[in-house]
């Protein structure tokens, strides 16, 4: 019989039969690593267990203990949540489910507009673990455009995922499980259940059970608020019993420590339904907290070097046209106002009017650097989903500053800005940073290329002046520059 070789993680090979598995690999090595593999890892790609290895490659035994195998984990829960969704709504849709960091969630439609409840959730948990009990196999299956959309026949999402990247609508990043040749990929398990997926997946169902399903949440289809209105189920996913109480017990501690709720608790801060999502109201306690804290910033911005400046709430179109907030920026502000035959924009940012400031009268290189600060409020349309408490409103207020220096000024004024951005966060008790520099984004962008570089160049010469372990967020800046978060 002919023989394949593979080599392991740890330098070393293995011959195995001609058309070996992953599964075959894992007894080979040992018993025990047989009943603890999930996946395997093929020359760095993810595959089932039952697929053949392919000769010379290099394969790593991915188990529960690994970010991938819960990663795995996770994504096969997902699927069996839709399952079980799907058994108690007839004529209800799924859309999509993907594995997310502790967990999962998965978007469905239900049959009239309905909406899942928490009794409904505890429903879905039982079917699950009946699911989960009856040991189905996952199956992986490729099939042509025009059968996938036979076996979607009645959801619509799985439909258009299938009809837009196999026709080039889209592109193909919008779903990998179809491809541009109109390939498809799904999996099945159990009586019948089929779903848009590459995999891969954990052997059987009977490889799961360490869940919780956790909250429903309200999601546009693709994160499009001109789409409809999906149900999302979150929910997490564990490689034991220990560690998914260990989680639920921290879930646990953090709710007791959640800001919205101890707002509510301290008298400090509310948000009225009467004024809308992400507005809030400061009561006399938290509004005494705030000025000592705008105090503390407006003190140390003025010792820093920074001038103090206010700017209005809301300006004419022909600020937010040239500055770029209208090309790249339109659907994150709240829609126009129409006053005095002119048109009108509540600011969701400071820049422009800093601009304006500095634009007012001539300037020398003397003057250079100009630091201006303002305490600003602005105004964002985050999606109805998004907002959360004051970590993420539609009003707020930014110790904005704006430096105006010459090229020459950049890499010192970002490395001082860098270190004075850090000594205030550590007055409030914050040590342990981690750092992202993101940069200049592939589409959505303004300047001229060299002027990116060196305001990146910079950035990252700060970081690393600073000492900070960071990662680079490719095309991940502004429209209008890179940054760091």
């Amino acid at each position: 019989m002919s023989e394949l070789t593979i080599s392991l993680p740890d330098g070393s090979s293995r011959k195995l039969p001609e058309g070996a598995t992953g599964a075959d690999l894992a007894a080979n090595i040992g018993p025990g690593l047989a009943k603890a593999a999930l996946i395997v890892t093929v020359d760095g790609e993810g595959r089932d267990l039952d697929r053949a290895l392919d000769a010379g490659a290099a394969v790593s035994i991915v188990t529960a203990d690994s970010d991938e195998g819960l990663h795995t984990l996770r994504h096969s829960t997902a699927h069996v949540l839709a399952q079980a969704v799907l058994d108690l709504w007839p004529g209800a849709t799924h859309a999509i489910g993907p594995p997310i960091e502790h967990g999962f969630y998965y978007d469905f439609e239900l049959p009239d507009g309905g909406v899942f409840s928490a009794d409904d959730l505890e429903a879905i948990e039982v079917r699950m673990r009946e699911i989960i009990a009856s040991d189905q196999e996952f199956e992986r299956h490729e099939t042509g455009a025009a059968e996938a959309l036979d076996l979607f026949a009645g959801h619509r999402y799985k439909r258009e995922i299938i009809e837009k990247v196999t026709s080039g609508e889209a592109d193909v990043e919008m779903s990998g499980e179809a491809t541009a040749d109109g390939t498809v990929t799904y999996y099945s398990n159990g009586d019948g259940f089929v779903d848009l997926c590459t995999g891969p997946h954990v052997p059987s169902t009977g490889r799961l059970g360490h869940f919780a399903l956790q909250k429903v949440a309200g999601a546009y289809w693709r994160g499009d608020e001109k789409q409809p209105m999906l149900q999302r189920i979150y929910g997490t996913a564990w490689g034991d019993k220990k560690a998914l109480k260990a989680h639920l017990h921290r879930l646990a501690e953090a709710e007791k420590r959640d800001h919205r709720r101890l707002a509510a608790e301290l008298d400090l801060v509310s948000w009225p339904d009467s004024l809308g999502p992400g507005l809030a109201v400061w009561h006399p306690k938290g509004a005494l907290v705030r000025k000592l804290i705008e105090d503390y910033s407006r003190q140390r911005h003025e010792t820093g070097g920074y001038d103090f400046v206010y700017s209005p709430h809301i300006a004419k179109s022909v600020l937010w046209e040239t500055s770029g907030h209208l090309d790249f920026y339109a659907d994150g502000m709240y829609p126009p106002m129409e006053l005095d035959g002119a048109t009108y924009y509540p600011k969701p940012m400071n820049c422009p009017f800093h601009v304006s400031i500095f634009q007012s009268g001539q300037r020398s290189y003397r003057d250079l650097p100009r630091r201006l600060f303002e305490l600003g409020a602005v105004y964002r349309y985050e999606l109805s989903g998004a907002v959360h408490g004051l970590l993420r409103s539609r009003g707020f207020t930014q110790d904005d500053s704006h430096i105006f220096c010459t090229p020459e000024q950049v890499p010192d004024e970002l490395g001082s800005l860098l270190e004075f951005t850090l000594s205030v966060m550590r007055a409030f008790g914050f040590d342990d940073f981690q750092a992202k520099l993101s940069t200049r984004p592939t589409e959505k962008s303004v300047g001229e290329d060299a002027l990116w570089d060196l305001a990146t160049d910079g950035l990252r010469s700060a970081l690393e002046s600073a000492g900070l372990d960071y990662v680079v967020d490719e095309g991940g800046g502004a429209f209008y520059g890179p940054k760091i978060d």
